[in-house]
């Protein structure tokens, strides 16, 4: 290519001016460099599209209960907010966990723990089992890793053998803190990293959702994170009723237990004297019949409290609506073979261009020196 055709094709620019027609005539002598570049991407799109491991996503989408604070104050509620003062949290009324926390709750340790802890229907595996122990199992060396292990590897198999031993024998201290495994690290990010949870604002509506290779395991994932966080905002929002009822439960029985010992000694006693009259017997008759009196009325206030706190936690466990349910899906989510094709053909024509104008470019700069 002689100097003056090299000039003839970088006169794109004229006077901060783009020349069209020389933009366009560089381009189409370019294209064969074009067509090389689109047909490399498509083939490189083609290999990703059919060699990328096919996965499904399932979702569900939930609404929340309305929190409801300060409904038995009344008209006194409504004036103390319209003065900006919550009469229901200076009175200990809570409004339980709001909707924008949900995605730290799922990512929360607590969560995660449950979750990997859960058991799940793999295709690989004839019965259920757990994330964690899928991640054990995972770990199984190969026939390959064994070979290499018993022959070239050997020396070191020998040594690791010796210093797993002597770590058997050495007893770890429970420090008090969290020591995970590596597997259980691992049953974690797969948690973490394959559901998602997204809150609108502006709706409140809660999506839950997954992608797996597995159509039927990741509806189980969906549906399970949802009844773990639906157990876990309820927990959190009648903890204090809970342990309230707890109490009195356990009042309860130690007070029925007395009821019925009082009650079995007074009518025992009853048909003991039945035909004896004297100071001493109606003296004795008097005090269990104090007794009894006294564990009936106990016993039958304690039973009151006991039926008022169920009805308080019944009244504080939170309700949600499930608007869409998990499904097992049908059709992939990915790889999205067709956006794959499309994005490879743009690619491809961009690198194309990049190369015709890197070449003038070049051109220019090797004619200039």
């Amino acid at each position: 290519m002689s100097t003056e055709n090299t000039n003839d094709k970088l006169q794109i620019i004229k006077d901060d001016e783009i020349d069209l027609i020389a933009l366009v005539k560089t381009i189409w002598n370019g294209r064969k460099t074009i067509y090389y570049s689109v047909g490399i991407a498509i083939l490189i799109g083609l290999i990703i599209a059919f060699a990328s491991p096919a996965k499904y996503e399932a979702y569900c989408t939930l609404i929340p209960s309305e929190e409801k604070q300060g409904g038995s104050l009344g008209n006194l509620g409504g004036l103390a907010s319209m003065a900006g003062i919550n009469l229901g949290s200076m009175m200990g009324g809570t409004s339980g966990i709001p909707a924008e926390v949900y995605p730290q709750v799922v990512n929360s340790y607590p969560f995660k723990k449950e979750m990997v802890h859960q058991k799940f229907h793999f295709s690989e595996y004839p019965e259920p089992i757990s994330l964690y122990e899928y991640a054990i199992a995972d770990t199984t060396e190969s026939f390959g890793s064994k070979v290499m292990k018993y022959t070239i590897r050997l020396p070191w198999t020998i040594k690791d053998a010796i210093l797993s031993k002597d770590e058997e024998e050495i007893e770890v201290p429970d420090y008090g803190v969290l020591n995970l495994s590596e597997e259980e690290l691992r049953a974690m990010a797969a948690v973490e990293e394959v559901i998602v949870i997204e809150v609108d604002k502006k709706t409140g509506l809660i999506n839950v959702s997954a992608e797996v290779g597995e159509p039927v395991l990741v509806a189980q994932f969906v549906q399970k994170a949802v009844e773990l966080l639906q157990d876990y905002v309820i927990r959190y929002k009648t903890k204090q009723s809970r342990e309230h009822l707890e109490f009195i439960q356990g009042q309860y029985d130690l007070k029925k237990s007395k009821y019925e010992q009082a009650q079995r000694m007074l009518f025992e006693y009853k048909d003991q004297h039945r035909n004896m009259v004297s100071e001493r017997v109606n003296l004795e008759f008097q005090r269990l019949s104090d007794e009894y009196d006294m564990s009936t009325t106990v016993f039958k206030g304690l039973a009151q409290q006991l039926e008022q706190a169920k009805i308080a936690v019944n009244e504080q466990t939170p309700a949600f609506t499930i608007l869409e349910p998990a499904k097992v899906p049908i059709e992939k989510s990915a790889p999205k073979k067709k956006i794959i094709l499309v994005v490879s053909v743009f690619l491809g024509g961009f690198i194309g261009l990049g190369v015709i104008f890197g070449k003038l470019v070049w051109s220019s700069i090797k004619t200039s020196f």
